[in-house]
């Protein structure tokens, strides 16, 4: 078994603080990453007041009728608005030769509200990436403080995860700021995810989130607590169960950070499971996933402290927004069959 450390990260924040602990957080933060790619954190400016505030406008949104959903209905394969149960497939974009099972599932049981960028943007970045990475963001009617909601969420969480590179700069023996100028116009997501509770049995083959590993830098989640949750496969290949105390984040990191540090840190493949048939009926569950990714003309060149004499460069250059819309593109071509 695999262990997820739950990480105080106030040895960070506490600039006057004992040096001792923060010295001991960043061996935690390199351990974790090299070994698992997941970790659990508290100690966050992040608070549990907006989490529960933006997860019960979330519920409220889901709860409306389906007509309503549709109102904001994202075009197909887009990245902004709504997308009806089962309309995706997570699994589907994974090529590892292990999983091909998988990318033949059924398409999994959630639905998803997507939203971007909330800053504004220099007219230049507008009108290059206006379409695709500043995409406008679209709004329900209904919660009348959705938007409002969850654009302080996503300005939150997109602050909490430049504050985790810092702390994974520090781990890997850079500047602290070192990512600063590289995620300073990210074009990082939410996703209000959520999976209702099963009143009929799955299809063969079908998870409420197929396995699938993540695109970006790093993905930060506030789960609510219910049956049927995220699970990492272990390194011998087998499924565990990712346990969250209130008040803290699951965060892992995407193939583009395991890129980016020359596989030093890893990108695990995870999934969330079905609840089990007796808790089918109570476990409706909903996830805050915040997914950072670097600003789209970002260089991803593999990180000066992870390449050396026993360890030489594996990966050639690649523009951000080039690296994640591959990654889009691939798993939407495998979800249309072509």
């Amino acid at each position: 078994m695999q262990q997820i450390p739950l990480l105080d990260l106030s040895a960070y924040y506490q600039a006057a603080g004992n040096t001792d602990d923060l010295k001991q957080l960043l061996c935690q933060v390199d351990q974790a990453l090299c070994e698992i790619g997941f970790l659990c954190v508290k100690g966050t400016p992040l608070t549990e007041e907006l989490v529960k505030r933006a997860q019960a406008a979330a519920l409220a949104f889901f709860d409306l009728p389906l007509q309503e959903k549709n109102e904001v209905k994202a075009a197909k394969f887009a990245h902004r608005g709504y997308t009806g149960l089962a309309e995706l497939g997570l699994s589907y974009a994974m090529d590892a030769s292990d999983l091909k099972q998988d990318r033949r599932a059924p398409a999994d049981l959630f639905e998803r509200y997507r939203i971007g960028p909330v800053a504004e943007f220099s007219a230049s970045l507008r009108e290059q990436y206006g379409q695709t990475a500043y995409a406008p963001n679209i709004w329900p009617k209904q919660p009348s403080d959705f938007a409002a909601l969850m654009q302080s969420y996503y300005e939150q969480a997109n602050q909490l995860a430049q504050d985790l590179l810092g702390v994974f700069a520090l781990a890997l023996g850079l500047e602290r700021d070192w990512f600063k100028n590289k995620v300073d116009h990210s074009m990082a997501s939410l996703a209000l995810n959520h999976y209702p509770a099963q009143t009929e049995p799955a299809l063969p083959g079908q998870l409420r989130a197929g396995p699938h590993t993540d695109y970006g830098t790093l993905t930060i989640v506030a789960p609510t607590a219910a049956p049927g949750g995220l699970q990492i496969r272990t390194k011998s290949g087998q499924w565990q169960d990712v346990s969250v105390e209130p008040g803290t984040f699951v965060v892992n990191i995407g193939d583009m950070m395991a890129q980016w540090t020359n596989d030093r840190w890893v990108s695990t493949v995870h999934r969330v499971a079905n609840p089990a048939p007796g808790q089918a009926l109570s476990s409706r569950r909903l996830s805050l996933v915040f997914f950072h990714q670097p600003n789209p003309d970002a260089l991803i060149d593999c990180i000066p402290t992870c390449v050396d004499a026993n360890h030489g460069k594996k990966y050639q250059p690649v523009n951000a927004g080039d690296y994640i819309s591959a990654k889009i593109n691939r798993h939407f071509k495998s979800m249309s069959g072509s």
